[in-house]
């Protein structure tokens, strides 16, 4: 208990001061996982199980310690469109950026083997986008971050030798959050509670797993900014429940199969709604930008070749629909229907120690926007995106 104590705080401290992600919700909390296409609700059989099924650390033997991250490179380019009336012609590109969103797990189960915790520390949640200020939107929507943090101890339980249940608590903290334009710059931070919880049903040749995250409401503060004047203002976020259902086939001892449909209620995510205090100049007492954002289903589909003794290649594929409508896009968060394909290695260097690897490229749908009106006519265009991602962690288990 004091080992995984002393774990738990340098996780705390190694997150804290890393924790950085590109886009809105990242999917990639595990190498292994990663790998597979994140195809990994019903397998869940390394630490990282902490975020994608704790369920299944009940199924693990001793303490197992992960950490790891994901290299994530965006590329967006912006080119007018004919319904862009004001700004016939026009290019832009998003600034070069790499970022590195870190994960560490640590859990263990209890000599007797029906009880088994353990804690996660991971960036789930996290965006940036920035645009040059000449883009012809940069007015209302040129540099938009997200930092933060999720912090979910669990506790799982083994009710057999083939099913186990678990829960747990999440505690999310952003810590560095920015929606600018131009000519409005805000910032804010702010944190919230939720919570979690899980099943795991598992043969030699079969598995099946649920897992479901609650919504967590993040009351926020911060200030903003225009060019005659600054106000401190309050908002709420709130980070959408997630409900991942997934399946696993083992044909034979070399080969395993998954399948997962994860749903992610973004409807959540209605607006970005500020409060001054006082009322900012120029701006007034309330400001509220609509999004609208519509709840998605994401398939995916992942498996494993154990063709050693002590190493593994994997593969998968995913597609993600966006949850963004046409009539409430934004630059900030130019999203798309995507499709990702996923390699992964894996090789261990002992009994106890194990290194994983993958790749991710992530495709998405080029945007022809054209329903933007009124003022944010400027945002119409073509957006073409596409993301590299590379995970490495490593796992030592005694």
């Amino acid at each position: 208990m004091k080992k995984l104590g002393i774990f738990a705080l340098s996780i705390l401290i190694f997150a804290s001061g890393n924790a950085f992600a590109g886009g809105f919700q990242i999917k990639e909390q595990g190498t292994k996982s990663m790998g597979m296409a994140n195809a990994f609700t019903a397998i869940a059989d390394d630490a990282s199980a902490l975020w994608f099924n704790p369920a299944g650390i009940a199924f693990q033997e001793g303490a197992q310690v992960l950490v790891g991250g994901t290299v994530i490179i965006p590329k967006v380019d912006f080119t007018s469109n004919s319904s862009n009336t004001v700004a016939i012609g026009t290019t832009s590109s998003i600034s070069d950026q790499v970022f590195f969103p870190p994960h560490l797990y640590v859990s263990y189960n209890a000599p007797d083997g029906r009880i088994s915790y353990g804690i996660g520390v991971n960036s789930p949640f996290g965006l940036t986008t920035e645009w040059p200020t000449t883009a012809p939107f940069a007015g209302a929507a040129q540099y938009g971050r997200l930092e933060a943090i999720n912090v979910n101890p669990n506790l799982a339980f083994k009710v057999n030798d083939n099913f186990s249940i678990a829960a747990g608590v999440d505690y999310a903290l952003m810590y560095n959050v920015d929606f600018n334009g131009t000519a409005l710059r805000q910032n804010f931070d702010g944190d919230g509670w939720g919570w979690n919880a899980a099943l795991l049903y598992k043969t030699d040749q079969f598995g099946f797993g649920v897992s479901y995250r609650s919504k967590i409401k993040v009351d926020a503060t911060g200030k903003s900014r225009n060019a005659v004047a600054e106000s401190a203002n309050a908002i709420t976020v709130t980070d959408p429940e997630m409900l991942n259902i997934g399946v696993a086939f083992l044909p034979n001892p070399d080969w395993t199969v998954s399948f997962d449909v994860d749903w992610v209620n973004w409807k959540r995510f209605t607006a970005l709604s500020f409060t001054y205090t006082p009322a900012l100049t120029g701006v007034g007492a309330s400001l509220s930008v609509p999004e609208n954002w519509k709840a998605t289903t994401a398939f995916r589909a992942g498996a494993e070749w154990r063709y050693a003794k002590n190493m593994r290649i994997r593969a998968g594929y995913e597609f993600d629909p966006t949850p963004v409508k046409d009539e409430d896009f934004s630059p900030l968060l130019p999203d798309n229907d995507r499709h990702a394909f996923a390699l992964g290695y894996g090789y261990d260097f002992s009994d106890h120690a194990t290194l994983d690897l993958a790749y991710m490229y992530v495709l998405f749908l080029d945007r022809n926007q054209t329903a933007s009106t009124g003022t944010n006519i400027v945002r119409n265009g073509l957006y073409e995106e596409d993301v590299h991602l590379i995970g490495i962690s490593f796992s030592y288990s005694f």
